[in-house]
């Protein structure tokens, strides 16, 4: 004695050899930017990041120059998340080189664009020069992303303009948000997809 549903089975696929049917489903995409154009921006921003964080030094004139272009270099060639760390320790070690260190105000102005270069690396890690990425997908984080852009910029525009008078709350306000857009990028950003 045959099942119900064998039985069900069995006339589903007599009427339907290939089996069921799919039914059409339409896909659009909306504008899209070249995967190769994020995976070019990582380098240059790299670049950028090491050769203004090594001009506010005196200690290291030549090397930071050839590190700079060692690290876009790596970048360029194996583009993700270790090139964008290593330039960020990078910039920040040629800080503590300055003539204004420990705290230069200049690593507020600077912490946007190492946001930029660890958003940038992540990008160019899931991208191939010939994949397309939505700018839907760009938009979707760009509200938290120019908050913390905006804030850093705000923050080291005031430490810029204080510079020479006793700015300690600014300081410890500057070194609270870098803590924060650390942990922000370090918790959020591993591995997760965008």
């Amino acid at each position: 004695m045959t099942r119900l549903p064998s039985r069900v089975r069995a006339w589903w696929r007599s009427r339907h050899p290939a089996g069921r049917p799919l039914p059409a489903v339409g896909v659009e995409t909306g504008r899209r930017l070249p995967g190769w154009t994020l995976r070019a921006a990582f380098p240059v921003a790299v670049l950028v990041l090491v050769l203004s964080a090594g001009a506010r030094t005196t200690v290291l004139t030549e090397l930071y120059a050839i590190l700079a272009v060692v690290l876009a270099v790596w970048a360029a060639v194996r583009p993700g998340p270790a090139p964008a760390h290593v330039a960020l320790v990078a910039a920040a070690l040629l800080l503590l080189g300055s003539v204004q260190a420990p705290f230069d105000p200049a690593a507020l102005w600077l912490a946007p664009l190492g946001y930029v270069v660890t958003r940038l690396g992540w990008w160019a890690h899931h991208l191939s020069g010939t994949d397309q990425v939505e700018l839907a997908a760009l938009r979707r984080t760009l509200a938290r992303d120019g908050v913390l852009v905006g804030a850093a910029l705000v923050l080291g525009a005031a430490a810029w303009a204080l510079a020479g008078h006793p700015v300690d709350w600014l300081v410890a306000l500057g070194v609270a948000a870098l803590a924060a857009l650390a942990w922000t990028v370090v918790r959020a950003d591993d591995g997760r997809a965008p």
